[in-house]
C-alpha cells in the first residue's frame, strides 16, 4: 500500500486497503465468536454436583468436587467428572462426546464420562478424574494445539503467497529487461532519452 501511495497508483492503494479491511474484520468476527463459544462451553462445565460429605449429601459446584468422591448420578443430571458406577446400572446420553444418538446403557464398572447426561436411573459412582484429566479436558487440551488460523485465513494466505511470487518474478523480468536495453542502447552509443 506504502509503494502503491508512494508512486500514486490510487486504484491499487483502495484495492489493497479494502483487502487489508476485509481481513481485519473477518478476523475479528472469528475471534469474537470463538470466544463466545469458549465461554459457552466453560459455563456449560460447571454442573452443580450431589457429593456425599461427612456421610451427607450435599448440593456443591462441581469443581470441589475430587477423586474419590461420592456422586450420585440421577435422571436429569450432568455427570460433573469421569465416574465409575458402583452399582445397578443407568443409561447416560454421550451424544456431545461420541455423537452417538442413542442413550447408552451403563453397569456396574462402567465409566461416565463428565459432558454426558443422565437420562434414565439413579446410582451412586466415585468420582474417578477432574478437570484436565477428563475424557473432556485431554480433548479440550488436544484442540488447544491445533492451529489458531481458520481456513478462510490459510486460504488469504496461499493467493498472497503466489501474488508475492509472482511480483518478484515479474519485477526481475523487468529489471533484466531494462538492463539488457540500456546496456543495448550504450553499446550502439546513444543515451536513453534520445531518438
Amino acid at each position: 500500500m506504502i509503494v502503491e501511495a508512494g508512486i500514486q497508483n490510487w486504484i491499487d492503494f483502495g484495492i489493497l486497503l479494502f483487502i487489508q479491511f476485509a481481513n481485519a474484520t473477518i478476523g475479528f468476527y472469528e475471534i469474537n465468536k470463538a470466544g463466545d463459544a469458549v465461554a459457552a462451553l466453560k459455563a456449560s462445565l460447571k454442573p452443580v454436583a450431589t457429593c456425599k460429605r461427612d456421610g451427607k449429601w450435599k448440593n456443591m459446584d462441581g469443581a470441589e468436587i475430587v477423586p474419590g468422591d461420592l456422586v450420585l448420578l440421577a435422571a436429569g443430571s450432568a455427570v460433573p467428572a469421569d465416574c465409575r458406577v458402583n452399582e445397578g446400572q443407568i443409561e447416560v446420553d454421550q451424544a456431545a462426546l461420541t455423537g452417538e444418538s442413542l442413550p447408552v446403557t451403563m453397569f456396574q464398572g462402567a465409566s461416565a464420562k463428565m459432558g454426558s447426561t443422565v437420562v434414565r436411573g439413579e446410582q451412586e459412582s466415585t468420582v474417578e478424574f477432574t478437570g484436565s484429566d477428563t475424557f473432556l479436558g485431554k480433548t479440550a487440551a488436544l484442540l488447544g494445539t491445533t492451529s489458531e488460523h481458520s481456513n478462510f485465513q490459510i486460504f488469504l494466505m496461499q493467493i498472497v503467497k503466489v501474488l508475492v511470487a509472482m511480483s518478484i518474478t515479474l519485477c526481475g523480468i523487468v529489471l533484466i529487461y531494462l538492463s539488457i536495453k540500456a546496456n543495448f542502447v550504450e553499446a550502439l552509443g546513444f543515451t536513453i532519452g534520445t531518438t
